[in-house]
């Protein structure tokens, strides 16, 4: 059976489309990976620097005063929770869940 112009040209038309919606899911999620990667250095980094804290007071003879690391604590904890909201909408995107913007990802 022969198609006709019209019914060729639309199936290529929704091939297009179907190609566009993975291009831009495709793109969300390495965004997503790419925010992911930036928070993990962010919480590498913190550590690296409270360590770096306690061997200076350990060097220098002084007690470690853990009261005086509260702020580490508190950056180390908010960047876990940034790290598991990002991951969170990592896997709702990649399972064609909502988008960043809250709306519906259609899926094929």
């Amino acid at each position: 059976m022969m198609r006709t112009k019209e019914e060729i040209t639309q199936t290529i038309k929704e091939q297009f489309v179907n190609v566009r919606e993975r291009g831009r899911v495709l793109a969300q999620a390495l965004k997503a990976r790419a925010d992911i990667a930036a928070t993990r250095r962010r919480l590498r980094s913190t550590f690296a620097d409270l360590g770096e804290a306690i061997y200076a007071r350990l060097d220098a003879g002084e007690s470690v005063d853990l009261e005086g690391m509260g702020d580490y604590k508190l950056r180390i904890e908010g960047l876990k929770a940034e790290l598991r909201q990002r991951e969170e909408s990592l896997k709702e995107i990649m399972e064609g869940g909502k988008e960043e913007d809250g709306e519906e990802v259609a899926t094929q």
